[in-house]
């Protein structure tokens, strides 16, 4: 795993390392150092590896200030990013957050500028959390909502939907990576938007899953329903309709658990339990039926 240590993200150049060395040194003397990695444009990521591998990390928002301390037997570092080796041990405090402890064997802490146009795609998703759920919202704690709510919330989607449309044409898919939390944001967007955008953007969510980079349930769910639309079994087996409620159709069901987990989801007797359900392996010749 990778270690961060107690760094100025405004650092740069000779000046940035010399500082981050003598640093290293003040806390390998037991000495109090705590730097702000802060800068409006950028932002700090910590990842974590194992054996050469990236296994976890954690991206702070865009300008937030994080305050870092930590020591290890071997450090590398540029202008941008920090590498802790071998016996890891530190601490971190996220933007208005209590301190967290970390270790670990390979820990990277870096610093990515970021463009206002990309600090503004991010700004404008995190305010579509709210307006996709404006009304929908309402309606899912079992409030009555009238045709003329149905109207605005469809209005709202539809500007949703073209600003998402932007950004995915000039970024990529916003994965965890570059929005953060607002990649949820994104997928519900695209879940709320039109089949033809959905089909559009299908094959960029599924690559962002394959690279770690979006969850497999957004993937699931999304593939899953655009597949029922046009009347083909589902492949992930999220899909579930009628009174009383049964799964849609499953196509190849005897590896569907092996799909599932390709993608990083519980194995469907787990998922048919969310429901009040008993999964019934299609080899025993049913779906599911209601849990006793």
């Amino acid at each position: 795993m990778q270690c961060a240590v107690a760094c100025d993200a405004g650092a740069g150049g000779q000046g940035g390392v010399l500082r981050l060395r003598w640093l290293l040194i003040a806390a390998l003397l037991g000495l109090t150092q705590v730097s702000h990695a802060q800068e409006s444009l950028s932002q700090t990521t910590i990842s974590f590896y194992a054996n050469g591998k990236p296994v976890g990390g954690m991206i702070f928002p865009i300008g937030g200030a994080v305050e870092f301390r930590a020591v290890s037997n071997n450090t590398e570092s540029d202008d941008k990013r920090i590498r802790y080796a071998d016996n890891v041990q530190g601490r971190l405090t996220p933007p208005a957050g209590q301190p967290i402890v970390f270790f670990g064997e390979d820990v990277v802490m870096s610093r990515e500028s970021i463009s206002a146009e990309r600090a503004r795609a991010v700004q404008d998703l995190v305010k579509m959390s709210a307006s996709d759920q404006l009304y929908r919202g309402r309606d899912a704690t079992g409030a009555s909502l009238t045709d003329e709510d149905w109207r605005q919330q469809t209005a709202i989607d539809v500007a949703n939907t073209k600003r998402l449309s932007e950004i995915v044409d000039t970024f990529g898919w916003p994965g965890l990576r570059f929005a953060g939390a607002a990649s949820q944001t994104a997928f519900l967007v695209l879940q709320h938007s039109d089949n033809a955008t959905q089909r559009k953007y299908l094959p960029l969510l599924r690559q962002a899953v394959e690279r770690h980079d979006a969850l497999g349930a957004q993937l699931a769910l999304l593939e899953d329903r655009l597949r029922v639309a046009e009347g083909k079994p589902q492949l992930y087996g999220s899909q579930l309709v009628g009174e009383p409620l049964h799964f849609q159709p499953i196509e190849d069901e005897a590896n569907v658990d092996a799909r599932r987990r390709s993608i990083g989801l519980s194995s469907m007797a787990e998922y048919a339990k969310l429901f009040g359900l008993v999964y019934v392996p299609v080899t025993a010749g049913r779906n599911s039926t209601p849990q006793p």
